[in-house]
């Protein structure tokens, strides 16, 4: 009995010790990381982000102290300077304490994403759940009510429906906000963006043409989805411009993708016969609206068509594009898709 207490005291101390060592510093690096929570972050989040930070050992022993410390809601999103020489009882104080040195985080909004992508990407990153940022900017693809009157505080969205979305309008950039600023905040970045991106100049261009930025933004919308290059952009550009002009459908894939939610290279013949607003394959002209949130590239090539002999292009699987001038040259060039 005495031997198997001993055995006893000896493991419940060798215990303590393994488990004390999970809270010890990761290094000696004294040099400090900017660690930043996400809005709406529970212990278990954090504890999971700094482990993949380098900055604790173990989540469990980071949640053993906060559990044991009864700071389960003292945590408050932000950016903190952390260190992987602190150990983690020091790393959770001073995450307790809720004094971020800055509450702004990054955001970043890749070019053609839909509102959809925007708006799983924010709910992701605990910045606004997809209710509270669709109450802001309207259901993708479908007309939306009671939206905030923006083009009052935005001159640029003057032509656009006022019964629609603001997809096409939010500029895709990186963006500092608060934390908890919220859907509202990240909305009006990137409205403001949008505004400044669309410089005076460029506006003229467009009232010069006789067209609206909502035109322009729907063109460029779906030029971004087409082709990748400035030059490809500006060649395509004029292509659909022609089209547009002689009374002729864009025939564009990606507006098709827009409404099944694919990105094929290239679309069935049945998927051409959808009958929706937004497919260019059944119906002539521009779509009622932009499909996704062009880059400036995508607009000024709307903006700025490359006159050219050719009526066709397509895409290769490498994104090479091959345009023609006839049907024919344009069948012929389907041998690159294989």
């Amino acid at each position: 009995m005495k031997r198997l207490f001993t055995a006893s005291i000896l493991g419940l101390f060798f215990a303590v010790f393994v488990f004390s060592q999970a809270g010890s510093p990761v290094s000696k690096e004294a040099s400090t990381i900017l660690y930043v929570i996400p809005q709406g972050s529970g212990a278990k989040a954090i504890a999971e982000g700094l482990e993949k930070a380098g900055l604790i050992r173990s989540p469990r022993y980071f949640l053993f102290t906060v559990w044991s410390r009864g700071d389960q809601e003292k945590f408050k999103a932000g950016s903190y300077e952390l260190t992987p020489s602190m150990s983690t009882r020091e790393i959770e104080a001073l995450l307790a304490k809720g004094t971020p040195v800055s509450n702004e985080i990054s955001v970043t909004l890749l070019e053609g994403w839909t509102l959809d992508d925007m708006a799983d990407y924010l709910q992701a990153e605990g910045i606004a759940s997809i209710a509270e940022f669709y109450a802001e900017a309207g259901e993708s693809a479908k007309p939306a009510s009671g939206l905030p009157d923006w083009a009052a505080s935005y001159p640029a969205l003057a032509s656009r429906p006022s019964d629609t979305s603001l997809e096409g309008y939010l500029f895709p950039d990186t963006y500092r906000i608060y934390a908890d600023g919220g859907a509202k905040a990240i909305v009006r970045k990137m409205l403001a963006n949008f505004e400044a991106k669309l410089a005076p100049e460029l506006r003229a261009e467009i009232r010069a043409q006789g067209r609206s930025v909502h035109e322009i933004v729907t063109m460029a919308s779906i030029i971004e989805r087409e082709v990748r290059s400035d030059e490809d952009r500006a060649i395509v550009s004029g292509i659909f411009w022609k089209r547009v002009d002689a009374g002729r459908g864009l025939e564009a894939d990606s507006t098709v993708n827009y409404i099944t939610g694919h990105s094929k290279p290239s679309v069935s013949y049945e998927e051409t016969r959808i009958d929706h607003p937004w497919n260019t394959y059944k119906y002539r002209g521009l779509p009622p609206g932009p499909i996704g949130n062009p880059s400036l590239s995508a607009i000024v090539a709307a903006i700025r068509p490359k006159a050219t002999p050719y009526w066709y292009f397509l895409t290769d699987p490498q994104s090479k594009v091959y345009y023609g001038k006839t049907l024919e040259e344009h069948a012929a060039n389907r041998k690159y898709l294989r």
